[in-house]
């Protein structure tokens, strides 16, 4: 059984959070009143769509396999999405996620805000960032208006030394194979 502090639920009720108080913030602006003039009608400018990527960030379970660095590997969900390999039952896993039109930085203040050590990476002229905590580290890769997203949880007391190269290794393998 996981405990309350799994960092997977502390992550969710973070999230979970962070909504609550943006919808609460949007509700309660404004008297009520209209006493300024009305305002020019605006334009928005949509973002470049972003790169294809295929199942699972367009890699193989051996080419997860070999980058992740955790032995006994399975791969247990897989849609055009958002993937997952886990091993010990789920402790310690890879997961990939495809976020389509969700600006990235949403997703770097969360990290930011529950207490991530955060920090801004390229490869390929693709910005994004990593973040990571104790025995995890997730890398975010920008691609236009999407971004694409990989996971490492090394479980209790497993974590390499640089807990983030194998998410970049992967992230770095997507993105040489996106369209």
């Amino acid at each position: 059984m996981r405990s309350s502090s799994d960092p997977d639920r502390l992550t969710v009720r973070a999230t979970c959070l962070v909504a609550v108080a943006v919808v609460l913030a949007g509700c309660g602006s404004g008297d009520g009143s209209e006493t300024g003039p009305a305002s020019a009608p605006t334009t928005s400018v949509s973002a470049q769509p972003g790169a294809f990527v295929g199942e699972c960030g367009s890699l193989t379970d051996a080419e997860v396999y070999e980058r992740a660095g955790i032995t006994g590997l399975t791969p247990v969900s897989r849609n055009g999405i958002k993937c997952r390999w886990e091993a010990d039952g789920g402790e310690r896993y890879v997961m990939f996620t495809w976020y389509r039109g969700s600006p990235i930085d949403r997703e770097r203040s969360v990290a930011k805000g529950i207490g991530h050590e955060v920090h801004d990476l390229e490869i390929a002229g693709h910005r994004g960032f990593s973040s990571q905590n104790v025995g995890f580290c997730e890398v975010a890769l920008g691609t236009g208006a999407d971004f694409v997203h990989w996971l490492v949880r090394y479980g209790t007391g497993t974590a390499p030394s640089d807990p983030c190269a194998a998410p970049t290794a992967l992230g770095r393998l997507t993105l040489e194979k996106v369209k």
